[in-house]
């Protein structure tokens, strides 16, 4: 009650001077505070939480690695070893706003319940409980969606394929609030198999080819209705009819705001937009990086004739002015670029790109799970 009374500037004063760690779990109490820090007015004063590139080769048994938090934070454990052995090593699916959702040693297709969700600043994690029987699916991806300033409780979106010769794709929902799984009614034709991101209660999913974004409203436990809508994205598609075969870019967000990364055609820039109402997006930044990776010449053409950038933009974080990329052609190397210096460094080798499996953006988030959240999947699974 007593930080109501107080001014804005006093109560960042008085954040500003506690220890990394301190206010990062404090940060966690209180809705107010979590918004003061990532407020772009407030947030250079207030202590910065670290973030990096979590990431996984394609390798059997490979475990989940991380690169890019101090050596401080070594009691983040992001190897995920406090989730129990099982008969497979965990491969990582996602990750939303320092959540993470692997599998045990699954894939679209494995069941459900091979699935957990966890907390790597915590150490806290929980297994997804079963889906109800129904049809035959032949495919399933899973979009974990967490977003701390809009509720403590996470979904867990499941897009079904049905194995009836087209791409027909239904959803369901799990919501963390009371462990349960909604059928929602809400069915498409389109290939959801893109980027993904969860902001202010809605899930942007980057189609595979159309360049454009399905947005969905996140629905209460009582709603079974997806609101959904089409947001077409900035610079320019690709796919097989534009004979470009190429990453169509990268989704974040910046205090609030979608945001979106993707290169030019020549690929020596990468343009950055920010989402300005309901469907306009505005340039915030165009890096130039031919010092970066120290060459002209970044589109290609491979014996098909398809053309392809020789860079991939994995991940970036505009409040801590970072870009991550990787060089698909000189060595392989995973590059971090500051936006402030315009200069990039090399953080990470892996000899041939091709074998990495997945990586994604972690910031840890240091809430704990409610207590009615670890205690329901407890009882459903």
């Amino acid at each position: 009650m007593a930080t109501t009374i107080l001014p804005d500037d006093l109560v960042v004063e008085i954040l500003s001077r506690l220890p990394l760690k301190s206010f990062c779990r404090f940060r966690c109490v209180c809705k107010s505070w979590l918004a003061f820090s990532s407020d772009p007015h407030y947030r250079k004063k207030l202590p910065r939480t670290p973030s990096g590139l979590l990431y996984q080769k394609n390798e059997h048994g490979n475990a989940i690695h991380f690169v890019g938090l101090p050596s401080g934070d070594r009691d983040i454990d992001t190897t995920l070893s406090f989730v129990p052995c099982y008969e497979h090593p965990l491969e990582l699916k996602g990750c939303s706003n320092g959540l993470l959702m692997c599998y045990h040693g699954g894939t679209g297709s494995k069941e459900i319940s091979d699935a957990i969700v966890c907390n790597p600043a915590t150490q806290e994690w929980m297994a997804l409980p079963n889906t109800e029987p129904g049809p035959a699916v032949s495919y399933a991806d899973l979009k974990l969606c967490f977003d701390p300033l809009w509720s403590q409780h996470f979904y867990v979106f499941q897009f079904e394929t049905t194995p009836n010769g087209g791409y027909d794709t239904e959803v369901k929902v799990f919501f963390s609030e009371d462990s349960t799984w909604s059928n929602c009614l809400w069915e498409t034709s389109d290939i959801l198999g893109g980027d993904s991101l969860f902001l202010n209660g809605v899930l942007y999913v980057d189609h595979l080819w159309g360049h454009y974004l399905l947005a969905l409203d996140a629905p209460d436990t009582c709603t079974q209705l997806l609101n959904h809508r089409i947001l077409q994205l900035p610079g320019f598609p690709n796919g097989p009819e534009q004979r470009f075969y190429c990453f169509d870019g990268c989704l974040g967000q910046s205090s609030g705001v979608l945001c979106y990364a993707q290169q030019e055609l020549d690929g020596c820039i990468i343009r950055i937009w920010s989402l300005e109402g309901s469907d306009r997006w505005v340039v915030k930044h165009r890096l130039n990086m031919n010092n970066v990776f120290g060459r002209d010449i970044m589109l290609r053409a491979n014996n098909e004739g398809l053309w392809y950038f020789d860079y991939e933009i994995l991940a970036f974080d505009l409040e801590r002015e970072l870009v991550f990329v990787a060089d698909t052609i000189a060595d392989n190397k995973i590059i971090s670029y500051s936006i402030s210096t315009g200069k990039g460094s090399q953080i990470l080798n892996i000899p041939r790109f091709v074998d990495l499996y997945r990586s994604r953006l972690y910031v840890p988030y240091y809430g704990k799970f409610p207590a009615s959240v670890l205690q329901g999947a407890q009882d459903k699974c």
